[in-house]
């Protein structure tokens, strides 16, 4: 019988040979004598849930912590990113800096109006540009955005509840003035009066005391004069309102005394609605639907209701004798304060439902130079008592500083006023009230529903002595102005992270442009455009 011989030696080589094998790759290493490398990704940030408004850059935070097994640090990187493209894509971080990271997303500006969802996602990979994920590594959180078109800033403080509330996200590192218009010196006056903006435009009237008054439209991208509209030598022009493609401006003074409507983008006339006064000054008119509501009567305290459709006069309502105002207008009621009380007028028919006396009002004759606010909780709130500005003009600022009180609608009752007095003209967003003062010198921020002080800022370091004008809020900014500088405090921190160097009356169109007529208390006829995107 024949055998088989295998020498001694080469069975020890044969044994080593299959031990080197079992030990490279028999325990789930890479086949290349290492470990298979593990990581994971953890995310601790909630869902995100938000309305928005088209062109927002709005930010959000995502944060989470990863660990790894037969890894070094340095061969991980994170990125964050959604693959709808609807957020920007951070840098990736190194995860040598630490297992806990945190990004800031970006919605990008160019988002549609409409409702979107989706998942932003986190990913660990070997290099910094995600070429080679490392596998399974990665967390996501989930987002549902809502997107709204904005609307222009139409009338006094923007909107028919006069809330000088804008809806939208800022960034003061894109703040930047784009141009600027004088008008011409041409009667004792010189100023312009506030400002409205529809649909890439912007339109100005001149403050006239017997000269000639002037509708100017701009375009909002380099201020050039798109068309204007002269009134002819005339007592007085007051602010202009623009809704549904209409711009409307009125003329008082005695047989002068009309509403004027005209094409928003062509300037053509449309109709023209008489009504009475003697030398009456007053605000914007306020738009809402297919009426429009404008202060006036002969001896003042009068609102008129007129149709947007042929500017015939659909009703009548006095009470008081003020000028210098313009009604609050919601779905059931029209609004004025007559200085020492509230009026709640039936919107369709004229008849009145309601006056509610304010405990801090009073009626000195003089004129009242403000409008009610129709705030979020079934409330509106208005300043008590009438003012002096020394000269019958639509944009010279009073003097007397007042409390603001607030009156419940459902209940028809008065609810609080505040404990300070104000100059400025308040705005109200997210059931907090803004206001500023000067005795002392206060900007503060005010419970809707209590009327008390949550916080307060005082300006430092630019001389700064009073606040003026206008308030206009943000989502994430407020912007106020004082006898020296128009500032932005960022809500969040209650600082100021912009300001510009000129006071005066201020407007926000859906463009995002900023604009400022110049002037504390009174128009020196200049408007400052800022573009803020």
């Amino acid at each position: 019988m024949r055998g088989i011989l295998i020498s001694s030696t080469r069975i020890l080589v044969l044994l080593s040979s299959i031990l080197l094998v079992s030990a490279c790759g028999g325990d789930g290493g890479d086949g290349k004598g290492s470990p298979v490398p593990s990581v994971q990704v953890t995310l601790t940030s909630p869902s995100v849930n938000e309305d928005l408004a088209v062109g927002d850059e709005f930010p959000v935070n995502v944060a989470g912590s990863w660990s790894g097994t037969n890894v070094e640090p340095q061969e991980v990187f994170l990125q964050a990113r959604d693959t709808a493209a609807r957020f920007t894509t951070p840098p990736s971080k190194n995860g040598s800096s630490g297992a806990s990271f945190t990004f800031v997303l970006h919605t990008v500006p160019t988002i549609a109006a409409g409702s979107y969802s989706g998942e932003i996602e986190v990913r660990a990979c070997r290099d910094a540009g995600c070429v080679e994920p490392y596998s399974g590594a990665r967390a996501t959180v989930a987002y549902s955005l809502a997107v709204a078109t904005v609307t222009d800033w139409e009338t006094h403080q923007r909107d028919a509840a006069h809330s000088g509330y804008v809806p939208i996200w800022l960034n003061a590192t894109r703040f930047a003035k784009v141009w600027e218009w004088s008008r011409e010196p041409d009667d004792p006056i010189g100023g312009i009066n506030a400002v409205v903006t529809a649909g890439g435009k912007v339109y100005v009237t001149k403050d006239v005391y017997f000269g000639g008054g002037v509708l100017y439209a701009f375009n909002e991208g380099d201020g050039a004069v798109v068309w204007s509209k002269s009134f002819g030598t005339v007592p007085a022009l007051n602010p202009p309102a623009v809704s549904n493609g209409r711009v409307y401006a009125a003329v008082t003074g005695q047989q002068d005394t009309a509403l004027w409507a005209f094409d928003a983008n062509t300037g053509a006339y449309q109709h023209k609605s008489s009504f009475e006064g003697q030398w009456p000054h007053v605000l914007a008119p306020t738009v809402y639907g297919d009426h429009v509501y404008t202060a006036g009567g002969y001896y003042g305290g009068t609102t008129y209701s007129f149709s947007t459709t042929d500017g015939s006069r659909e009703w009548v309502h006095n009470a008081g004798d003020e000028d210098m105002f313009t009604p609050a207008v919601g779905d059931t009621y029209v609004v004025r304060h007559t200085g020492s009380a509230l009026a709640l007028v039936d919107r369709a028919t004229g008849t009145q439902v309601a006056m509610i006396d304010d405990p801090f009002g009073s009626s000195s004759g003089y004129s009242y130079h403000g409008a009610p606010v129709i705030g979020g909780r079934h409330n509106v709130f208005s300043f008590a008592g009438d003012a002096f500005s020394g000269r019958a003009s639509s944009n010279v600022e009073q003097y007397e500083q007042r409390v603001l009180s607030s009156f419940d609608t459902d209940a028809r009752s008065y609810e609080w006023s505040t404990s300070s007095a104000y100059l400025t003209v308040p705005a109200v967003a997210a059931g907090v009230i803004y206001a500023g003062g000067n005795s002392p010198m206060s900007f503060d921020a005010i419970d809707e529903a209590t009327g008390e002080i949550l916080w307060s800022w005082v300006p430092s370091g630019n001389g700064d002595t009073s606040f003026h004008r206008n308030v206009v809020v943000t989502r994430n900014m407020v912007f106020v102005s004082t006898d020296v500088a128009v500032y932005a405090l960022d809500l969040a921190t209650r600082t100021p992270v912009w300001s510009y160097p000129q006071p005066g009356m201020l407007a926000i169109s859906a463009d995002r442009t900023l604009y400022i007529a110049t002037g504390a208390r009174e128009s020196d006829g200049r408007l400052v455009a800022i573009r803020m995107k």
